[in-house]
C-alpha cells in the first residue's frame, strides 16, 4: 500500500511499548502464582497450510503418524509470544540483523532480569556458563478434528521474511529505519490468490484443532497476558487509511504457512480453564485437592475480567494492533506486493508506506 496507489501491502508494522521492564521471574520451587490448564480450539477462516520442512519444491502439509494434519505446538508458541511481546512490551528475543533493535528493548541476557515474556515463555542466558528458564507456559501440538480434511491445491510462493525495502519497513511513528516496530499481516476476507509458484494442499476454511496450554506459577499480570493473546477482543471498531474505512469485527490470529496472500486466519476459543488448588491444599494434607473449573459463561466472565485493562488500553501499540487483527468480513481491500515493472517507476521505489 505505497501512498498513492489504490492496493494494500499485506503487512504493516506496529509500533512497540517504549519500555521493556524485567525482573526475576517466579519459579516452581515456590509454589505460587497460578497454575492450571486450558483446553483451546482452532477454527481456520481462511485456506490454512502448515507445511513441513522441505528443501525441494515439493511442500508436504505436516502430519502426525501420516494421517493427521496439526499445528504443531511449537508453532503456536511462537505466535502466542510474539503477539505477547508487542502487547505486554517484550524484549527483541529475535530480530533481524538488517534492522536495528532500539536501545534497552534487546534480548535479554540474564535469568533474574527477564521481561514478561521471557519468564512466560522462557529464555537462555548469553555467553559462558549461560542458564536457562525453561518458561512457565507449555502448549501442545493442535490436531484436527476432522476425519477427512476438505483441501485445495494452490500456487503459491512460499520465502523468509526480511528487509529487502527500506521505506516500507520505516517505524510509522518515527518515519525511520529504527526497529521500534513490529511486523504483522493483515486478514483478507476477500481472498483471491493469483500467485503461480510451488503447489500446496491447503485445508479449506471450517476445519477445527484442540490444543491444550499447560501453565504455572504465572502473576496475576502474566496469566492476564496469556488469556489475552489467546482471546483477544470480540469486537474492535477501527477506522484505517487515508480514507478513513472504518472496519468492525472481532480480532483473530494468522498461524501458518503463506500469511501474505490471506491464508492462516483463524478463530481461537478457549473452551476450559482450570486452576490449579492452592500449593498449601495440594502438598500439606492428603486431601484429594478441588481444582477450579471454569466453563460457558463463567469462562467468559473470568476472562473478560482479567483481559479488561489490556481492553480498555489505548496506546499507539494496542490501537495499532487492533487495526492489523481485525476481522471483518466485508473489508473488500485489494492486497499485494507491488510488481517488479511497479518498482522501476520512481515514484513508487521512494514512496513510503501508507498511514495505517
Amino acid at each position: 500500500m505505497p501512498q498513492g496507489q489504490d492496493f494494500w501491502n499485506p503487512y504493516r508494522l506496529v509500533p512497540v511499548r517504549e519500555t521493556v521492564n524485567r525482573s526475576a521471574p517466579w519459579t516452581d520451587e515456590r509454589y505460587r502464582g497460578h497454575s492450571g490448564l486450558i483446553r483451546c480450539e482452532i477454527e481456520n477462516l481462511t485456506p490454512l497450510f502448515v507445511g513441513a520442512q522441505s528443501s525441494t519444491s515439493n511442500h508436504p502439509p505436516l502430519l502426525r503418524e501420516n494421517r493427521y494434519r496439526i499445528v504443531p505446538g511449537s508453532s503456536l508458541k511462537g505466535m502466542l509470544r510474539s503477539l505477547a511481546e508487542i502487547v505486554g512490551g517484550g524484549c527483541f528475543v529475535v530480530s533481524d540483523s538488517k534492522s536495528p533493535v532500539p536501545p534497552g528493548m534487546e534480548a535479554c541476557k540474564r535469568i533474574n532480569q527477564l521481561c514478561i515474556t521471557c519468564r512466560m515463555f522462557g529464555a537462555m542466558e548469553r555467553g559462558q556458563n549461560a542458564r536457562v528458564h525453561k518458561g512457565k507456559v507449555a502448549i501442545g501440538d493442535a490436531i484436527i478434528r476432522e476425519q477427512i480434511p476438505k483441501t485445495k491445491l494452490f500456487e503459491v510462493l512460499l520465502a523468509n521474511n526480511g528487509v529487502r525495502h527500506e521505506q516500507f519497513y520505516r517505524s510509522p511513528h518515527t518515519d525511520i529505519l529504527d526497529g521500534k516496530s513490529r511486523k504483522l499481516y493483515f486478514h483478507q476476507p476477500k481472498l483471491n490468490i493469483q500467485v503461480h509458484g510451488w503447489p500446496i494442499d491447503a485445508l479449506l476454511p471450517g476445519h477445527h484443532f484442540d490444543f491444550q496450554v499447560q501453565f504455572t506459577s504465572l502473576t496475576d499480570e502474566e496469566l492476564s497476558l496469556l488469556l489475552y493473546v489467546l482471546h483477544l477482543e470480540e469486537h474492535v471498531e477501527v477506522v484505517v487509511g487515508e480514507k478513513k474505512l472504518r472496519l468492525a469485527g472481532p480480532m483473530r490470529h494468522k498461524i501458518g504457512n503463506a500469511k501474505p496472500l490471506g491464508l492462516g486466519s483463524c478463530r481461537i476459543q478457549l473452551n476450559r480453564l482450570e486452576f490449579l488448588a492452592s500449593p498449601a491444599e495440594r502438598f500439606s494434607t492428603m486431601n484429594t485437592a478441588s481444582n477450579r473449573v471454569l466453563e460457558s459463561e463463567d469462562l467468559k466472565s473470568e476472562v473478560k475480567r482479567r483481559i479488561q485493562p489490556l481492553v480498555e488500553d489505548q496506546s499507539p501499540t494496542m490501537t495499532a494492533l487492533r487495526k492489523m487483527m481485525v476481522w471483518d468480513e466485508n473489508d473488500s481491500r485489494v492486497f499485494r506486493y507491488p510488481t517488479f515493472h511497479e518498482f522501476k517507476s520512481p515514484d513508487m521505489w521512494e514512496a513510503p508506506l501508507k498511514a495505517l
